[in-house]
């Protein structure tokens, strides 16, 4: 009997994508579950994840906008897996606009669990660095994680935050959103396995709605870390819980962008939080380049979106600095390849690390970012006592940060987050070369300076001399239309505005429209079209001639 062997080959099963799925639909179905969505629009190769929650988008550009409002039509956000085998198919499906990674997204902080002596299991957060291999761009750098230098009382002298506490300012009346791994908080019930060091005061509601203040372990406790520093600048600031990872919730941008959402939607409603806080990102460009570098991507738009609705907004710049980079940078570590995403946009307040020796923390990601050539915007401070025996990483930087504009929000709530940069960047301390650099930025904040400064204060002062500057700048692909608009400058102000394309071959055009938003104040519309068959780069600049 003939013997007969199988030579029948496996076959490799397809890889399977967690994504965002931009897609059309009609006004009434704003509301409607995803799969409902889903099913109405025939998206038969995706898996769609039933717990999102569909997120309303404003269209990527004018032009978009225009047609779909025609047809009444608005955009929205799901989530959920597709197999690379059908990814093209889904894509040619009309009602699709755009398919996005839903890209994984870790603290700029590695954590280990160090067990007590008296076998208490207690969070130590620790970055994990590669030995240093670069030299210091700044003097003499700081890649000792494990050492604080100093507490958080320390850390408030150093920056002049205990004047401004005896002025009574302390963040009353003023709330901070952090996204994180979730805060447990004092009088929420713990769910199982929550082993606290210490839990959390001042936390008044979050996301997600049912068990917000229960859990923080899923990072390490590093919810709980940086919802501390900022109450150490901030002691009377109360706090919602945007828990981005943890429980069922794998940390994703995506996550994100649904707490994104719930704050703007509670901002609308009643004007908090004033702030958001993140400590989180990504660590190469490689692994997720549609976010990294690309200002459509539908999280870095929200995260516009809740500038522009008011709430100030804060991220860390990462730990991907060219001394002493976190391993998980890889080769993407050093000046331009260490800030990807929103971590990097214009708008956002972009946040490095020094310590309060003034020195530069050797893992502090530079700049230029992906989304910005001028990043970071300033340094916060790191490794001191705070939730931890060192709080460190560009982690506790910008908590930190947040904490301290939370007391410049308390003093001027008509702040806004154009003012609180400027105010910040004006007054920094220089840590390397005069002005900014892709190392520092500006420099090391200085709260009390900040503080003073016009731009916080709300004060109306004379421009005594001719001022120019860039107020933006962004990406425009062939033939596309993208308006910038700024706000609360002041009404007696003679300012002149001017579009230029930074990329060579292009031409643009623009228009500017002026609004009257109260008595003092006057927001500018910058509109700009790329009229070339090649993507460029622009920038908004003005020029303040002088006041009344």
């Amino acid at each position: 009997m003939a013997k007969t062997t199988n030579n029948t080959k496996k076959t490799k099963e397809p890889e399977v994508h967690r994504v965002l799925v931009e897609i059309r639909v009609t006004d009434s179905h704003l509301n409607a579950e995803a799969s409902i969505l889903a099913s109405s629009l025939d998206l038969v190769e995706l898996e769609i994840d039933s717990e999102y929650i569909p997120i309303p988008m404003e269209p990527s550009n004018s032009e978009l906008a225009a047609e779909m409002a025609s047809q009444g039509e608005t955009s929205v956000v799901i989530a959920g897996k597709v197999k690379e085998d059908d990814r093209e198919a889904l894509e040619q499906n009309p009602k699709v606009i755009k398919i996005w990674s839903d890209a994984p997204i870790s603290p700029f902080l590695d954590s280990t669990m160090i067990e007590e002596e008296n076998t208490e299991v207690k969070s130590q957060m620790e970055l994990v660095p590669q030995e240093a291999f670069g030299s210091c761009p700044i003097g003499t750098c700081d890649c000792n994680s494990r050492t604080p230098k100093g507490n958080m009382a320390t850390v408030r002298d150093y920056l002049g935050v205990d004047r401004i506490h005896n002025l009574g300012i302390r963040g009353r009346g003023i709330v901070v959103g952090v996204l994180d791994s979730g805060i447990t908080a004092i009088g929420r019930t713990l769910k199982a396995g929550e082993r606290p060091s210490r839990l959390i005061p001042n936390v008044i509601d979050g996301w997600p709605t049912a068990d917000w203040g229960t859990e923080s372990s899923d990072w390490g406790y590093h919810g709980n870390m940086c919802s501390t520093d900022v109450l150490g600048m901030a002691p009377e600031a109360r706090l919602y819980d945007l828990r981005i990872s943890g429980g069922n919730l794998q940390g994703t941008v995506g996550n994100a962008l649904q707490a994104f959402q719930w704050a703007i939607n509670r901002f609308r409603r009643d004007g908090t939080p004033h702030i958001l806080s993140n400590s989180w990102g990504i660590f190469q460009r490689s692994w997720y380049s549609d976010y990294a570098e690309n200002p459509e991507h539908p999280f870095t738009r929200k995260v516009v979106e809740a500038i522009n609705t008011g709430i100030i907004v804060l991220f860390a710049a990462g730990n991907c600095g060219g001394t002493c980079p976190d391993s998980r940078c890889g080769s993407e570590n050093g000046p331009g390849k260490s800030i990807w995403g929103a971590n990097g946009h214009p708008f956002v307040m972009t946040v490095g690390a020094a310590n309060t020796q003034g020195q530069f923390i050797g893992y502090s990601s530079q700049g230029p970012a992906a989304l910005d050539p001028f990043k970071p915007d300033f340094l916060s401070i790191s490794h001191f006592t705070g939730y931890n025996i060192s709080d460190s990483g560009t982690s506790a930087a910008t908590p930190i940060a947040a904490g301290v504009v939370a007391l410049f929000k308390q003093r001027n709530r008509r702040a806004s987050q154009f003012d609180i940069k400027a105010g910040l960047k004006q007054t920094a301390r220089d840590l390397g070369s005069a002005g900014w650099d892709q190392h520092a930025g500006s420099g090391i904040i200085n709260a009390w300076t900040a503080f003073n400064h016009p731009r916080i204060t709300g004060a109306r002062p004379p421009v005594r001399r001719p001022f120019t500057g860039v107020q933006f700048r962004g990406t425009l692909r062939a033939n596309q239309t993208t308006c910038w608009f700024t706000f609360k400058w002041p009404a007696h102000w003679h300012v002149l505005w001017h579009a230029m394309s930074l990329t060579p071959g292009t031409k643009i055009k623009w228009n500017i429209r002026t609004e009257r938003a109260n008595e003092n104040h006057i927001t500018y519309w910058i509109c700009i079209t790329n009229v070339s068959n090649k993507t460029t780069k622009v920038e908004g600049r003005y020029a303040v001639l002088g006041s009344r």
